[in-house]
């Protein structure tokens, strides 16, 4: 099956139309994974049959998704995606409570991932990471800055905090496939901070360079957990207690114990939970 993850931001006013159409076009498809509508445009990542690959991008097209807002990738186990496809109306389709609107989003500042590399070597260019910090943990930029934030919506009270630290920098920012950046961006410059994203983020990075100043894997939200420089699955684990993706040296600890507890959640695992992630071990093992 070929994994398909697109957005693209556009005023929308019939979310509940679109929701259908797009059920519509799928009903006869064996798709799996999610879509996202809202008021703000379209977000999804989801899994098709190779011979229905074309017509799937055919339709993305005709209902708003941009061609260059559109990666392709392949797997071959059903552990990527646990169920079959979901569409969904939300608010925004990548939350952030910035109060940002379509047009301040078309607003942001790019930079092509083959001039990414001179771009950030520039003495007076400032990287920051905008993806949440396990994220981070788990492979980034060198001399990327960290947020250590553990969700999208507290980076805008990181910039806050830092403002006017950055005021007279370029600043460089990055996130897994873009859609991150291309909130962040806007409203760093809404508050006086010269922005530029990189285009198509980090999985594009990969797909069109060498990645010399990427360190480590990219965490991706799927059951693949991260992927290397070539695209393909790494060699990070998922803890089944906690949902956290794990570094080698977390997997390593006396406190990982593969499919129950990893060290971020070894003290919460109750009875309970525990018979819960053994039906859970006992269905992937199933279905592997």
């Amino acid at each position: 099956m070929r994994v398909i993850a697109f957005y693209t931001f556009f005023e929308l006013k019939d979310a509940i139309g679109l929701k259908k159409e797009i059920k519509n076009f799928f009903k006869n498809i064996v798709t799996k994974g999610n879509i996202l509508v809202g008021p703000e445009g379209l977000n999804g990542t989801i899994a098709v049959p190779e011979l229905h690959e074309q017509k799937t991008i055919n339709f993305l097209k005709e209902i708003g998704v941009k061609e260059n807002h559109i990666k392709y990738s392949n797997f071959d186990s059903d552990r990527f995606f646990k169920k079959k496809l979901k569409v969904k109306i939300k608010k925004e389709i990548v939350t952030s409570n910035f109060n940002l609107s379509v047009e301040d989003i078309k607003k942001g500042q790019f930079i092509d991932p083959k001039n990414w590399e001179n771009f950030i070597s520039q003495e007076d260019v400032t990287i920051i990471d905008t993806r949440n910090e396990y994220e981070f943990k788990m492979g980034h930029f060198k001399n990327a800055i960290n947020p250590k934030i553990e969700s999208f919506r507290e980076f805008k009270n990181y910039i806050d905090a830092n403002k006017d630290k950055l005021k007279n920098k370029k600043v460089a920012i990055y996130c897994t496939g873009g859609i991150r950046c291309e909130k962040a961006g806007p409203l760093m410059q809404k508050l006086g901070i010269d922005t530029f994203q990189l285009k198509g983020g980090i999985l594009k990075y990969f797909e069109e360079t060498p990645a010399p100043s990427w360190d480590g894997e990219c965490f991706v939200f799927d059951y693949r957990v991260s992927v290397d420089k070539n695209l393909k699955p790494g060699n990070n684990k998922l803890c089944y207690g906690c949902n956290m993706p794990l570094t080698k040296e977390e997997v390593l600890s006396p406190h990982y114990k593969e499919g129950f507890t990893c060290p971020n959640c070894y003290e919460q695992l109750t009875d309970k939970k525990k018979r819960s992630l053994t039906d859970k071990r006992e269905h992937w093992k199933r279905i592997s």
